[in-house]
């Protein structure tokens, strides 16, 4: 029995850690995307923040309404009681009796800028929130996409470097064949042997890679990819930058969420020096209380005594060590520090999305000019074997030939992910990304079949 125990742990372990395993499956770009707002830990850390800065809102609102406090006492009270009495002679007498009070008091503020100023603090903190949250959500959206072309890129840099080695491979077989006839020499031979070495170089790079980039969209999805859908080859054509320069200028400074951030910094900066200045004047508070109490003191035993009290309270602060003036400097230093940061703020998204602009405009004429690239190149291998069978070309420039061909391959790829990036990226720096900008990309996209 002990040895049927010990045979099945390992198979419970291996069960176990497969269940523990991202499940493999095939997803188009959107679903992709549905699953990365459900299973990305910064995505759900991002949520989790804004519900927490979400709580200042009202926290700020309770500093204007009313608090309302009650407290009840109960002791037993025992001593004696020495008094002198009509003939001026002192008299001890036992003191054994049950002292209780209970009271309710309601306190409402009417003048109190410290309190306004954390109401309108309270807003500014639940407002930030949401604009770091935008920000988070818009980046979640370029890293699943840069993640998912990531790996699309490695999948197909893996293909090509294997028809890279298939080719070279076919060379070195015909620089052999040519030797063997005495129609090429050993030096042919062996620079094809050197440059299929590097082609397997590169295979294994980019099998590391094609690894790395599974890992790094299963992090953010929760799933292996198994099979994703593919950009159509003409895509580039429907993701041109349209406006001007200055028409996304001007939307990244009304809707860019890092300049909404800093802008509620600068209202929370300012509200805490208002605040601090609040400090040095009065404040009026109205006060209501109810007080019951028996036998509060030896002068009131076998006494009930009930108070209602309503009235004002006025509080003049009037010097408190030099505290309020230093909090004062403080703040308005933040203060200009949290308008400085805007200005910052201002600059580096105009910087991003002008980056992204140039990038999405020029990104279809480049586009367009690797594909002229790969279609000569194409030609230009043709040509040099032909040249070769002709006698004026060697098999160098038939190497050569190849080489730039896999090349100018590779740099359209890259060339055809970067816009779509740049793409997506133009959109959330300037603060318009919208799930109807993935769904238009998706719509170019070949679905691969469900398999789940």
């Amino acid at each position: 029995m002990a040895a049927c125990h010990t045979m099945r742990l390992p198979v419970l372990l291996a069960c176990y850690a497969m269940l523990c395993l991202p499940v493999a499956s095939a997803y188009g770009l959107l679903e992709g995307f549905q699953l990365a707002r459900l299973n990305d830990a910064q995505y759900q850390a991002a949520t989790a923040e804004r519900e927490a800065g979400e709580a200042n809102r009202p926290m700020g609102r309770a500093q204007l309404l009313p608090t309302l406090n009650a407290s009840f006492n109960r002791s037993k009270v025992t001593g004696s009681d020495t008094a002198p009495d009509f003939f001026g002679t002192l008299n001890t007498s036992p003191l054994k009796y049950m002292s209780q009070d209970a009271a309710i008091q309601l306190r409402q503020p009417i003048f109190n800028l410290q309190r306004w100023a954390m109401y309108q603090q309270g807003n500014a903190r639940a407002d930030y929130s949401q604009a770091i949250f935008s920000r988070k959500e818009y980046e979640l959206a370029v890293r699943y996409l840069t993640s998912y072309l990531g790996l699309l890129l490695s999948q197909k840099n893996i293909a090509l470097s294997e028809a890279k080695l298939q080719a070279l491979s076919g060379t070195r077989l015909q620089a052999q064949k040519l030797f063997d006839q005495g129609d090429g020499t050993i030096t042919d031979i062996r620079d094809a042997e050197a440059r299929m070495a590097l082609s397997e170089a590169e295979l294994i790079e980019a099998r590391n890679m094609q690894a790395i980039a599974e890992r790094s969209l299963a992090a953010i999805t929760g799933e292996t990819a198994r099979q994703l859908a593919e950009p159509e080859p003409g895509i580039v054509q429907y993701l041109g930058a349209s406006g001007q320069m200055a028409d996304w200028r001007e939307q990244a400074l009304q809707h860019s969420p890092d300049i909404q951030a800093a802008q509620m910094n600068v209202r929370i900066a300012e509200q805490e020096h208002k605040k601090a200045r609040a400090a040095n004047y009065p404040s009026l508070d109205l006060v209501a209380s109810k007080d019951r109490s028996s036998a509060s003191s030896v002068s009131t035993i076998n006494q009930r005594i009930t108070q209602n009290v309503i009235g004002v309270e006025l509080s003049v602060p009037l010097f408190n060590g030099g505290f309020n003036s230093a909090q004062i400097t403080q703040s308005g230093a933040l203060y200009r520090q949290a308008l400085a940061e805007l200005d910052n703020a201002r600059t580096q998204v105009e910087l991003e999305v002008a980056k992204q602009f140039y990038g999405v405009s020029s990104g279809v004429r480049k586009v367009a000019a690797l594909q002229t690239a790969v279609s000569a190149s194409e030609e230009t291998v043709k040509a040099s074997k032909l040249g070769l069978a002709a006698g004026v070309k060697t098999l160098t420039d038939i190497l050569n030939s190849e080489e730039q061909l896999y090349q100018a391959k590779r740099d359209l790829l890259l060339a055809q992910y970067n816009q779509l990036v740049s793409w997506i990226a133009l959109r959330a720096d300037s603060g318009i990304l919208s799930p109807q900008d993935l769904a238009l990309l998706d719509q170019h996209f070949t679905h691969p079949a469900a398999a789940r």
